[in-house]
Protein backbone atom coordinates (compact mmCIF):
# COMPACT_ATOMS: atom_id res chain seq x y z
CA UNK A 1 0.00 0.00 0.00
CA UNK A 2 2.81 2.43 0.88
CA UNK A 3 4.52 1.61 -2.40
CA UNK A 4 1.27 2.29 -4.27
CA UNK A 5 0.90 5.66 -2.56
CA UNK A 6 4.52 6.47 -3.36
CA UNK A 7 3.98 5.60 -7.02
CA UNK A 8 0.81 7.71 -7.05
CA UNK A 9 2.58 10.75 -5.62
CA UNK A 10 5.42 10.29 -8.10
CA UNK A 11 2.88 10.26 -10.95
CA UNK A 12 1.31 13.48 -9.68
CA UNK A 13 4.75 15.05 -9.33
CA UNK A 14 5.68 14.14 -12.91
CA UNK A 15 2.38 15.44 -14.29
CA UNK A 16 2.65 18.58 -12.18
CA UNK A 17 6.14 19.22 -13.57
CA UNK A 18 4.77 19.38 -17.12
CA UNK A 19 2.86 22.62 -16.60
CA UNK A 20 5.82 24.81 -15.48
CA UNK A 21 8.09 23.13 -18.04
CA UNK A 22 5.80 24.05 -20.95
CA UNK A 23 5.11 27.48 -19.46
CA UNK A 24 8.84 28.25 -19.35
CA UNK A 25 9.27 26.95 -22.90
CA UNK A 26 6.49 29.18 -24.29
CA UNK A 27 6.73 32.29 -22.11
CA UNK A 28 9.75 32.36 -19.75
CA UNK A 29 9.47 36.11 -19.07
CA UNK A 30 5.99 35.75 -17.64
CA UNK A 31 7.10 32.92 -15.36
CA UNK A 32 10.14 34.91 -14.20
CA UNK A 33 7.90 37.84 -13.23
CA UNK A 34 5.55 35.81 -10.99
CA UNK A 35 5.91 37.51 -7.55
CA UNK A 36 5.45 34.28 -5.59
CA UNK A 37 8.55 32.75 -7.25
CA UNK A 38 10.98 35.61 -6.62
CA UNK A 39 12.32 33.96 -3.45
CA UNK A 40 13.04 30.78 -5.44
CA UNK A 41 15.03 32.66 -8.10
CA UNK A 42 17.06 34.29 -5.34
CA UNK A 43 17.83 30.93 -3.71
CA UNK A 44 18.89 29.44 -7.06
CA UNK A 45 20.81 32.60 -8.07
CA UNK A 46 18.71 33.00 -11.23
CA UNK A 47 18.95 36.57 -12.53
CA UNK A 48 17.15 36.37 -15.89
CA UNK A 49 14.33 34.46 -17.54
CA UNK A 50 16.78 32.63 -19.82
CA UNK A 51 18.32 30.91 -16.79
CA UNK A 52 15.04 29.28 -15.71
CA UNK A 53 14.80 26.67 -18.48
CA UNK A 54 17.77 24.46 -17.38
CA UNK A 55 16.43 24.30 -13.82
CA UNK A 56 12.86 23.47 -14.90
CA UNK A 57 14.15 20.91 -17.42
CA UNK A 58 16.14 19.14 -14.70
CA UNK A 59 13.06 19.08 -12.45
CA UNK A 60 10.93 17.66 -15.27
CA UNK A 61 13.49 14.95 -16.12
CA UNK A 62 13.94 13.97 -12.46
CA UNK A 63 10.17 13.82 -11.93
CA UNK A 64 9.73 11.59 -14.99
CA UNK A 65 12.55 9.24 -13.95
CA UNK A 66 11.30 8.99 -10.36
CA UNK A 67 7.78 8.29 -11.58
CA UNK A 68 8.99 5.55 -13.93
CA UNK A 69 11.20 4.02 -11.24
CA UNK A 70 8.36 3.97 -8.71
CA UNK A 71 5.99 2.32 -11.19
CA UNK A 72 8.66 -0.24 -12.05
CA UNK A 73 9.22 -0.98 -8.37
CA UNK A 74 5.47 -1.28 -7.83
CA UNK A 75 5.09 -3.77 -10.70
CA UNK A 76 8.04 -5.79 -9.38
CA UNK A 77 6.57 -5.93 -5.86
CA UNK A 78 3.09 -6.87 -7.09
CA UNK A 79 4.47 -9.58 -9.38
CA UNK A 80 6.61 -11.08 -6.61
CA UNK A 81 3.68 -11.01 -4.19
CA UNK A 82 1.25 -12.60 -6.65
CA UNK A 83 3.60 -15.36 -7.77
CA UNK A 84 4.71 -16.11 -4.21
CA UNK A 85 1.04 -16.55 -3.33
CA UNK A 86 0.67 -18.76 -6.42
CA UNK A 87 3.56 -20.96 -5.25
CA UNK A 88 1.88 -21.33 -1.86
CA UNK A 89 -1.44 -22.23 -3.52
CA UNK A 90 0.19 -24.84 -5.77
CA UNK A 91 2.10 -26.39 -2.86
CA UNK A 92 -0.98 -26.47 -0.64
CA UNK A 93 -3.05 -28.22 -3.34
CA UNK A 94 -0.28 -30.80 -3.79
CA UNK A 95 0.05 -31.28 -0.03
CA UNK A 96 -3.67 -31.75 0.50
CA UNK A 97 -3.87 -34.10 -2.49
CA UNK A 98 -1.03 -36.35 -1.30
CA UNK A 99 -2.61 -36.70 2.13
CA UNK A 100 -6.00 -37.76 0.80
CA UNK A 101 -7.12 -41.32 1.59
CA UNK A 102 -6.38 -44.01 -0.97
CA UNK A 103 -10.12 -44.36 -1.68
CA UNK A 104 -10.16 -40.74 -2.90
CA UNK A 105 -7.19 -41.26 -5.22
CA UNK A 106 -8.65 -44.30 -6.99
CA UNK A 107 -11.87 -42.41 -7.73
CA UNK A 108 -10.33 -39.37 -9.41
CA UNK A 109 -8.42 -38.73 -12.60
CA UNK A 110 -4.79 -37.83 -11.96
CA UNK A 111 -4.74 -35.51 -15.00
CA UNK A 112 -7.34 -33.27 -13.32
CA UNK A 113 -5.22 -33.01 -10.19
CA UNK A 114 -1.99 -32.42 -12.12
CA UNK A 115 -3.57 -29.64 -14.19
CA UNK A 116 -5.00 -28.16 -10.98
CA UNK A 117 -1.60 -28.12 -9.27
CA UNK A 118 0.28 -26.75 -12.27
CA UNK A 119 -1.79 -24.95 -14.90
CA UNK A 120 -4.87 -23.93 -12.90
CA UNK A 121 -2.86 -22.71 -9.91
CA UNK A 122 -0.70 -20.63 -12.28
CA UNK A 123 -3.81 -19.27 -13.97
CA UNK A 124 -5.15 -18.10 -10.61
CA UNK A 125 -2.03 -15.95 -10.33
CA UNK A 126 -2.38 -14.39 -13.79
CA UNK A 127 -6.19 -14.23 -13.88
CA UNK A 128 -7.10 -13.41 -10.27
CA UNK A 129 -4.28 -12.36 -7.94
CA UNK A 130 -2.26 -10.14 -10.28
CA UNK A 131 -5.38 -8.39 -11.70
CA UNK A 132 -6.70 -7.70 -8.18
CA UNK A 133 -3.40 -6.11 -7.17
CA UNK A 134 -3.24 -4.20 -10.45
CA UNK A 135 -6.80 -2.88 -10.13
CA UNK A 136 -6.20 -1.83 -6.52
CA UNK A 137 -3.01 0.07 -7.30
CA UNK A 138 -4.46 1.55 -10.50
CA UNK A 139 -7.52 2.82 -8.63
CA UNK A 140 -5.40 4.63 -6.04
CA UNK A 141 -3.12 6.16 -8.68
CA UNK A 142 -6.11 7.15 -10.81
CA UNK A 143 -7.90 8.93 -7.97
CA UNK A 144 -4.82 10.97 -7.03
CA UNK A 145 -4.13 11.89 -10.67
CA UNK A 146 -7.75 13.02 -11.10
CA UNK A 147 -7.46 15.23 -8.03
CA UNK A 148 -4.38 16.90 -9.51
CA UNK A 149 -6.07 17.33 -12.92
CA UNK A 150 -9.10 18.96 -11.34
CA UNK A 151 -6.78 21.74 -10.23
CA UNK A 152 -5.87 22.34 -13.89
CA UNK A 153 -9.34 22.24 -15.48
CA UNK A 154 -12.42 20.88 -13.70
CA UNK A 155 -14.79 20.78 -16.68
CA UNK A 156 -12.46 19.10 -19.16
CA UNK A 157 -11.21 16.60 -16.56
CA UNK A 158 -14.66 15.49 -15.39
CA UNK A 159 -16.14 15.40 -18.90
CA UNK A 160 -13.27 13.35 -20.35
CA UNK A 161 -13.02 10.96 -17.42
CA UNK A 162 -16.76 10.24 -17.25
CA UNK A 163 -16.87 9.73 -21.03
CA UNK A 164 -14.07 7.15 -21.03
CA UNK A 165 -15.31 5.45 -17.87
CA UNK A 166 -18.80 5.12 -19.37
CA UNK A 167 -17.38 3.60 -22.55
CA UNK A 168 -15.40 1.01 -20.56
CA UNK A 169 -18.49 0.13 -18.50
CA UNK A 170 -20.55 -0.35 -21.68
CA UNK A 171 -17.89 -2.61 -23.21
CA UNK A 172 -17.55 -4.59 -19.97
CA UNK A 173 -21.30 -5.13 -19.71
CA UNK A 174 -21.46 -6.35 -23.30
CA UNK A 175 -18.64 -8.89 -22.94
CA UNK A 176 -19.07 -10.21 -19.38
CA UNK A 177 -21.20 -13.21 -20.41
CA UNK A 178 -18.79 -14.15 -23.18
CA UNK A 179 -15.82 -13.96 -20.82
CA UNK A 180 -17.49 -16.25 -18.28
CA UNK A 181 -18.39 -18.83 -20.95
CA UNK A 182 -14.88 -18.74 -22.36
CA UNK A 183 -13.51 -19.25 -18.85
CA UNK A 184 -15.51 -22.48 -18.54
CA UNK A 185 -14.23 -23.66 -21.92
CA UNK A 186 -10.64 -22.88 -20.93
CA UNK A 187 -10.87 -24.76 -17.63
CA UNK A 188 -12.57 -27.81 -19.15
CA UNK A 189 -10.31 -28.17 -22.19
CA UNK A 190 -7.08 -27.54 -20.30
CA UNK A 191 -7.83 -30.65 -18.23
CA UNK A 192 -8.70 -32.66 -21.35
CA UNK A 193 -5.44 -31.59 -23.02
CA UNK A 194 -3.49 -32.64 -19.92
CA UNK A 195 -5.33 -35.97 -19.77
CA UNK A 196 -4.78 -36.69 -23.47
CA UNK A 197 -1.05 -35.97 -23.22
CA UNK A 198 -0.72 -38.14 -20.13
CA UNK A 199 -2.63 -41.06 -21.63
CA UNK A 200 -0.98 -40.77 -25.03
CA UNK A 201 2.57 -40.72 -23.71
CA UNK A 202 1.85 -43.22 -20.94
CA UNK A 203 0.39 -45.78 -23.34
CA UNK A 204 2.75 -45.14 -26.23
CA UNK A 205 3.55 -48.85 -26.68
CA UNK A 206 -0.11 -49.79 -27.28
CA UNK A 207 -0.60 -46.69 -29.43
CA UNK A 208 2.28 -47.68 -31.70
CA UNK A 209 1.22 -51.33 -31.90
CA UNK A 210 -2.44 -50.54 -32.62
CA UNK A 211 -1.80 -47.49 -34.82
CA UNK A 212 -3.90 -45.22 -32.56
CA UNK A 213 -1.93 -42.02 -33.11
CA UNK A 214 -4.69 -40.31 -35.09
CA UNK A 215 -7.29 -41.10 -32.42
CA UNK A 216 -5.30 -39.34 -29.68
CA UNK A 217 -4.24 -36.53 -32.02
CA UNK A 218 -7.90 -35.84 -32.89
CA UNK A 219 -8.86 -35.55 -29.21
CA UNK A 220 -5.87 -33.31 -28.55
CA UNK A 221 -6.51 -31.10 -31.59
CA UNK A 222 -10.19 -30.54 -30.76
CA UNK A 223 -9.54 -29.69 -27.11
CA UNK A 224 -6.45 -27.60 -27.77
CA UNK A 225 -8.18 -25.68 -30.58
CA UNK A 226 -11.18 -24.89 -28.36
CA UNK A 227 -8.83 -23.81 -25.57
CA UNK A 228 -6.75 -21.52 -27.79
CA UNK A 229 -9.79 -20.05 -29.55
CA UNK A 230 -11.32 -19.04 -26.21
CA UNK A 231 -7.97 -17.70 -24.99
CA UNK A 232 -7.61 -15.63 -28.18
CA UNK A 233 -11.14 -14.22 -27.80
CA UNK A 234 -10.45 -13.25 -24.20
CA UNK A 235 -7.21 -11.55 -25.21
CA UNK A 236 -9.00 -9.60 -27.95
CA UNK A 237 -11.79 -8.57 -25.58
CA UNK A 238 -9.23 -7.39 -23.04
CA UNK A 239 -6.92 -5.53 -25.44
CA UNK A 240 -9.21 -4.03 -28.10
CA UNK A 241 -10.78 -1.11 -26.15
CA UNK A 242 -7.35 0.44 -25.65
CA UNK A 243 -6.98 1.48 -29.28
CA UNK A 244 -10.50 2.90 -29.45
CA UNK A 245 -9.95 4.92 -26.27
CA UNK A 246 -6.60 6.25 -27.44
CA UNK A 247 -8.17 7.43 -30.71
CA UNK A 248 -11.04 9.08 -28.86
CA UNK A 249 -8.53 10.71 -26.50
CA UNK A 250 -6.70 12.27 -29.44
CA UNK A 251 -10.02 13.44 -30.89
CA UNK A 252 -11.01 15.02 -27.57
CA UNK A 253 -7.64 16.75 -27.30
CA UNK A 254 -7.98 18.07 -30.85
CA UNK A 255 -11.47 19.41 -30.16
CA UNK A 256 -10.26 21.09 -26.98
CA UNK A 257 -7.38 22.71 -28.88
CA UNK A 258 -9.82 23.82 -31.59
CA UNK A 259 -12.08 25.34 -28.94
CA UNK A 260 -9.18 27.29 -27.42
CA UNK A 261 -8.02 28.40 -30.86
CA UNK A 262 -11.47 29.83 -31.67
CA UNK A 263 -11.75 31.61 -28.33
CA UNK A 264 -10.15 34.87 -27.37
CA UNK A 265 -7.48 33.16 -25.27
CA UNK A 266 -3.89 33.22 -26.45
CA UNK A 267 -2.85 29.87 -27.89
CA UNK A 268 0.58 30.36 -26.33
CA UNK A 269 -0.88 30.70 -22.85
CA UNK A 270 -3.05 27.62 -23.44
CA UNK A 271 -0.14 25.37 -24.46
CA UNK A 272 0.84 24.49 -20.85
CA UNK A 273 -2.75 23.47 -20.08
CA UNK A 274 -3.02 21.46 -23.29
CA UNK A 275 0.31 19.78 -22.64
CA UNK A 276 -0.60 18.90 -19.07
CA UNK A 277 -3.93 17.41 -20.15
CA UNK A 278 -2.28 15.50 -23.00
CA UNK A 279 0.36 13.94 -20.73
CA UNK A 280 -2.26 13.26 -18.06
CA UNK A 281 -4.45 11.52 -20.63
CA UNK A 282 -1.43 9.48 -21.67
CA UNK A 283 -1.18 8.32 -18.03
CA UNK A 284 -4.89 7.99 -17.23
CA UNK A 285 -5.98 5.96 -20.27
CA UNK A 286 -3.45 3.14 -19.66
CA UNK A 287 -4.59 2.99 -16.04
CA UNK A 288 -8.22 2.66 -17.13
CA UNK A 289 -7.13 0.00 -19.63
CA UNK A 290 -5.22 -1.87 -16.90
CA UNK A 291 -8.31 -1.87 -14.72
CA UNK A 292 -10.48 -3.12 -17.58
CA UNK A 293 -7.97 -5.83 -18.56
CA UNK A 294 -7.78 -6.93 -14.94
CA UNK A 295 -11.56 -7.18 -14.81
CA UNK A 296 -11.67 -9.30 -17.99
CA UNK A 297 -9.06 -11.65 -16.52
CA UNK A 298 -11.00 -12.01 -13.28
CA UNK A 299 -14.25 -12.65 -15.13
CA UNK A 300 -12.66 -15.27 -17.37
CA UNK A 301 -10.87 -16.88 -14.43
CA UNK A 302 -13.91 -17.42 -12.20
CA UNK A 303 -14.41 -21.06 -13.22
CA UNK A 304 -10.71 -21.71 -12.80
CA UNK A 305 -10.78 -20.12 -9.35
CA UNK A 306 -13.70 -22.33 -8.28
CA UNK A 307 -11.76 -25.44 -9.33
CA UNK A 308 -8.66 -24.34 -7.38
CA UNK A 309 -10.74 -23.48 -4.31
CA UNK A 310 -12.34 -26.92 -4.51
CA UNK A 311 -8.87 -28.52 -4.45
CA UNK A 312 -7.80 -26.26 -1.59
CA UNK A 313 -10.89 -27.31 0.37
CA UNK A 314 -9.90 -30.98 0.37
CA UNK A 315 -10.21 -32.10 4.00
CA UNK A 316 -6.94 -32.94 5.66
CA UNK A 317 -5.92 -34.04 9.12
CA UNK A 318 -4.24 -31.25 11.06
CA UNK A 319 -1.31 -33.58 11.89
CA UNK A 320 -0.73 -34.64 8.29
CA UNK A 321 2.89 -34.34 7.29
CA UNK A 322 4.26 -34.42 10.83
CA UNK A 323 7.08 -36.86 11.45
CA UNK A 324 6.01 -40.31 12.68
CA UNK A 325 8.30 -40.97 15.63
CA UNK A 326 6.19 -43.52 17.52
CA UNK A 327 5.44 -46.63 15.41
CA UNK A 328 2.53 -48.73 16.52
CA UNK A 329 3.41 -51.66 18.78
CA UNK A 330 3.44 -55.01 16.97
CA UNK A 331 4.76 -57.86 19.07
CA UNK A 332 2.03 -60.51 18.90
CA UNK A 333 -0.91 -60.60 16.48
CA UNK A 334 -2.80 -58.95 13.64
CA UNK A 335 -6.53 -59.61 14.05
CA UNK A 336 -9.46 -59.18 11.68
CA UNK A 337 -12.86 -59.51 13.33
CA UNK A 338 -16.11 -59.73 11.33
CA UNK A 339 -14.58 -57.63 8.54
CA UNK A 340 -16.77 -56.72 5.57
CA UNK A 341 -15.77 -54.38 2.78
CA UNK A 342 -17.29 -52.80 -0.31
CA UNK A 343 -16.17 -49.81 -2.34
CA UNK A 344 -19.44 -47.87 -2.16
CA UNK A 345 -22.71 -48.16 -0.23
CA UNK A 346 -24.62 -49.48 -3.25
CA UNK A 347 -21.96 -51.90 -4.48
CA UNK A 348 -21.47 -55.59 -3.73
CA UNK A 349 -19.33 -56.77 -0.84
CA UNK A 350 -15.79 -57.62 -1.98
CA UNK A 351 -14.91 -59.18 1.38
CA UNK A 352 -17.47 -60.80 3.66
CA UNK A 353 -17.27 -61.80 7.34
CA UNK A 354 -13.49 -62.17 7.55
CA UNK A 355 -12.22 -63.47 10.90
CA UNK A 356 -8.50 -64.11 11.05
CA UNK A 357 -5.48 -63.99 13.36
CA UNK A 358 -1.93 -63.65 12.01
CA UNK A 359 1.02 -64.03 14.34
CA UNK A 360 4.10 -61.83 14.19
CA UNK A 361 6.82 -63.39 12.03
CA UNK A 362 4.37 -65.47 10.00
CA UNK A 363 4.77 -66.12 6.30
CA UNK A 364 1.24 -65.78 4.91
CA UNK A 365 0.41 -66.82 1.36
CA UNK A 366 -2.74 -65.45 -0.29
CA UNK A 367 -4.05 -67.19 -3.39
CA UNK A 368 -7.22 -67.09 -5.46
CA UNK A 369 -8.56 -66.42 -8.90
CA UNK A 370 -8.37 -62.98 -10.48
CA UNK A 371 -11.14 -60.71 -9.22
CA UNK A 372 -11.71 -62.58 -5.97
CA UNK A 373 -10.40 -59.74 -3.79
CA UNK A 374 -6.75 -60.64 -3.11
CA UNK A 375 -5.40 -57.13 -3.73
CA UNK A 376 -8.34 -55.54 -1.92
CA UNK A 377 -7.69 -57.77 1.09
CA UNK A 378 -4.04 -56.70 1.07
CA UNK A 379 -4.96 -53.00 0.73
CA UNK A 380 -7.24 -53.39 3.74
CA UNK A 381 -4.46 -55.04 5.77
CA UNK A 382 -2.14 -52.15 4.86
CA UNK A 383 -4.68 -49.59 6.05
CA UNK A 384 -5.30 -48.13 2.59
CA UNK A 385 -8.98 -48.99 3.02
CA UNK A 386 -11.02 -49.04 6.21
CA UNK A 387 -13.44 -51.94 6.77
CA UNK A 388 -17.05 -51.17 5.92
CA UNK A 389 -17.81 -53.03 9.14
CA UNK A 390 -15.69 -54.99 11.59
CA UNK A 391 -12.19 -54.17 12.82
CA UNK A 392 -8.53 -54.55 11.94
CA UNK A 393 -6.34 -54.49 15.04
CA UNK A 394 -2.65 -54.91 15.86
CA UNK A 395 -1.86 -56.26 19.33
CA UNK A 396 -5.40 -55.35 20.34
CA UNK A 397 -5.14 -51.75 19.10
CA UNK A 398 -7.79 -51.03 16.47
CA UNK A 399 -6.36 -49.42 13.33
CA UNK A 400 -8.27 -46.25 12.49
CA UNK A 401 -7.65 -43.00 10.63
CA UNK A 402 -5.76 -41.55 13.60
CA UNK A 403 -3.14 -44.26 14.02
CA UNK A 404 -3.01 -45.77 10.52
CA UNK A 405 0.11 -43.70 9.57
CA UNK A 406 1.94 -45.31 12.51
CA UNK A 407 0.94 -48.75 11.22
CA UNK A 408 1.89 -47.94 7.63
CA UNK A 409 5.28 -46.69 8.78
CA UNK A 410 6.13 -50.31 9.62
CA UNK A 411 5.09 -51.63 6.20
CA UNK A 412 6.87 -52.16 2.88
CA UNK A 413 4.87 -52.98 -0.24
CA UNK A 414 5.99 -54.52 -3.53
CA UNK A 415 3.12 -54.29 -6.05
CA UNK A 416 2.70 -56.23 -9.26
CA UNK A 417 3.42 -53.11 -11.31
CA UNK A 418 6.27 -51.48 -9.44
CA UNK A 419 6.63 -47.71 -9.80
CA UNK A 420 10.12 -46.54 -10.74
CA UNK A 421 11.01 -42.87 -11.06
CA UNK A 422 13.21 -41.50 -13.84
CA UNK A 423 16.30 -41.46 -11.65
CA UNK A 424 19.21 -43.71 -10.70
CA UNK A 425 18.96 -47.28 -9.44
CA UNK A 426 20.24 -46.28 -6.01
CA UNK A 427 17.55 -43.57 -5.72
CA UNK A 428 14.86 -46.05 -6.74
CA UNK A 429 15.93 -48.64 -4.18
CA UNK A 430 16.09 -45.98 -1.44
CA UNK A 431 12.92 -44.37 -2.81
CA UNK A 432 11.87 -41.10 -1.15
CA UNK A 433 15.21 -40.50 0.59
CA UNK A 434 17.53 -37.63 -0.31
CA UNK A 435 20.51 -38.99 -2.24
CA UNK A 436 22.98 -37.49 0.22
CA UNK A 437 21.34 -39.46 3.06
CA UNK A 438 21.19 -42.87 1.35
CA UNK A 439 23.05 -45.72 3.07
CA UNK A 440 24.92 -47.22 0.10
CA UNK A 441 25.88 -50.41 1.93
CA UNK A 442 22.25 -51.06 2.86
CA UNK A 443 21.28 -50.51 -0.79
CA UNK A 444 23.85 -53.08 -1.92
CA UNK A 445 22.72 -55.60 0.69
CA UNK A 446 19.08 -55.16 -0.37
CA UNK A 447 20.06 -55.57 -4.04
CA UNK A 448 22.01 -58.73 -3.19
CA UNK A 449 19.04 -60.28 -1.40
CA UNK A 450 16.74 -59.33 -4.29
CA UNK A 451 19.11 -61.04 -6.77
CA UNK A 452 19.67 -57.85 -8.81
CA UNK A 453 23.16 -56.88 -7.55
CA UNK A 454 25.04 -58.88 -10.20
CA UNK A 455 23.18 -57.14 -13.03
CA UNK A 456 23.70 -53.68 -11.48
CA UNK A 457 27.43 -54.27 -11.06
CA UNK A 458 27.68 -55.21 -14.75
CA UNK A 459 26.39 -51.78 -15.84
CA UNK A 460 28.82 -48.99 -16.76
CA UNK A 461 27.49 -46.61 -14.12
CA UNK A 462 26.42 -49.36 -11.73
CA UNK A 463 24.07 -47.99 -9.04
CA UNK A 464 24.09 -44.52 -10.65
CA UNK A 465 22.52 -45.87 -13.85
CA UNK A 466 19.28 -44.11 -14.76
CA UNK A 467 16.33 -46.46 -15.29
CA UNK A 468 14.22 -44.18 -17.51
CA UNK A 469 10.63 -43.08 -16.99
CA UNK A 470 8.72 -45.86 -15.19
CA UNK A 471 11.84 -48.01 -15.54
CA UNK A 472 11.52 -48.46 -19.32
CA UNK A 473 15.25 -49.24 -19.64
CA UNK A 474 14.83 -52.36 -17.50
CA UNK A 475 13.09 -55.65 -18.14
CA UNK A 476 9.93 -56.54 -16.23
CA UNK A 477 11.83 -58.93 -13.99
CA UNK A 478 14.53 -56.36 -13.24
CA UNK A 479 11.91 -53.79 -12.28
CA UNK A 480 10.31 -56.27 -9.88
CA UNK A 481 13.64 -57.11 -8.27
CA UNK A 482 14.40 -53.42 -7.71
CA UNK A 483 10.96 -53.17 -6.11
CA UNK A 484 11.79 -56.05 -3.79
CA UNK A 485 15.16 -54.46 -2.98
CA UNK A 486 13.30 -51.26 -2.12
CA UNK A 487 11.12 -53.13 0.38
CA UNK A 488 14.16 -54.82 1.92
CA UNK A 489 16.03 -51.50 2.20
CA UNK A 490 13.30 -50.09 4.44
CA UNK A 491 13.93 -52.77 7.11
CA UNK A 492 10.18 -52.94 7.65
CA UNK A 493 8.51 -55.20 10.20
CA UNK A 494 5.82 -56.21 7.70
CA UNK A 495 6.35 -56.78 3.97
CA UNK A 496 3.56 -57.22 1.43
CA UNK A 497 4.42 -58.85 -1.91
CA UNK A 498 1.51 -58.42 -4.34
CA UNK A 499 2.29 -60.70 -7.30
CA UNK A 500 5.83 -59.36 -6.89
CA UNK A 501 7.46 -62.39 -8.55
CA UNK A 502 4.93 -62.81 -11.36
CA UNK A 503 7.27 -61.30 -13.97
CA UNK A 504 10.21 -63.52 -13.02
CA UNK A 505 11.26 -66.82 -14.49
CA UNK A 506 10.91 -69.89 -12.29
CA UNK A 507 14.57 -70.09 -11.33
CA UNK A 508 14.86 -66.41 -10.36
CA UNK A 509 11.53 -66.59 -8.52
CA UNK A 510 12.79 -69.58 -6.55
CA UNK A 511 16.01 -67.75 -5.65
CA UNK A 512 14.13 -64.66 -4.47
CA UNK A 513 11.62 -66.73 -2.49
CA UNK A 514 14.55 -68.47 -0.79
CA UNK A 515 16.07 -65.07 0.01
CA UNK A 516 12.75 -63.86 1.39
CA UNK A 517 12.37 -67.05 3.40
CA UNK A 518 15.79 -66.45 4.96
CA UNK A 519 14.84 -62.99 6.22
CA UNK A 520 14.71 -62.27 9.92
CA UNK A 521 11.95 -64.37 11.49
CA UNK A 522 10.59 -61.27 13.23
CA UNK A 523 9.48 -59.91 9.84
CA UNK A 524 5.90 -60.76 8.90
CA UNK A 525 5.41 -61.55 5.20
CA UNK A 526 2.25 -61.47 3.11
CA UNK A 527 2.66 -62.96 -0.36
CA UNK A 528 -0.11 -62.73 -2.96
CA UNK A 529 0.35 -65.15 -5.84
CA UNK A 530 -1.52 -67.06 -8.53
CA UNK A 531 0.72 -70.11 -8.34
CA UNK A 532 0.48 -72.31 -5.29
CA UNK A 533 4.16 -73.19 -5.70
CA UNK A 534 5.08 -69.57 -4.94
CA UNK A 535 3.59 -69.72 -1.44
CA UNK A 536 4.41 -73.31 -0.48
CA UNK A 537 7.05 -72.10 1.99
CA UNK A 538 4.44 -70.03 3.90
CA UNK A 539 3.22 -70.89 7.41
CA UNK A 540 -0.35 -70.01 6.45
CA UNK A 541 -2.01 -70.18 3.04
CA UNK A 542 -5.29 -68.30 2.61
CA UNK A 543 -7.52 -68.85 -0.41
CA UNK A 544 -9.97 -66.10 -1.33
CA UNK A 545 -13.11 -67.12 -3.15
CA UNK A 546 -16.07 -64.78 -3.71
CA UNK A 547 -15.07 -62.57 -0.79
CA UNK A 548 -14.61 -65.37 1.73
CA UNK A 549 -11.37 -66.82 3.09
CA UNK A 550 -10.57 -70.49 3.39
CA UNK A 551 -7.48 -71.49 5.33
CA UNK A 552 -5.64 -74.11 3.30
CA UNK A 553 -2.66 -74.41 5.61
Amino acid sequence: MLLTLGASLAEIFSIGAIFPFLAVLTNPDKVYQIPELVFLWNILSIHSSSEILPFVTICFVVASLVSGAMRLLLIYAMTRLAFAAGADISFEIYRRTLFQPYSVHINRNSAEVISGITSHASSVVTQILTPILTITSSLIILLLILVSLLLVDVTVTLTSFLLFLSLYIIVASYYKGKLFRNGKILTKNLTIVQKTLQEGLGGVRDILLNNLQNYFLAIYRDSDSAYRKSAAENYYIGASPRYIMESLGMVALGLFAFYIGRSNESIVSAVPVLGSLAIAAQRVLPILQQGYTGWTNIKAGQENLLLVLDLLNQPIDINSGSAITDPISFEHHIDLKSVNFRYNPDGPFILSDINLRISKGSRVGIIGKTGNGKSTFMDLLMGLFSPTSGTLSVDGQIIDELNVPRWQNMIAHVPQNIYLSDSSIIENIAFGIDKSKIDIERVKQAAEKAKIAEHIESLDEKYDTFVGERGVKLSGGQRQRIGIARALYRNSSVIFLDEATSALDNETEREIIQSIESLDKSITLFIVAHRLSTVEMCDQILELNNGSIRIKK
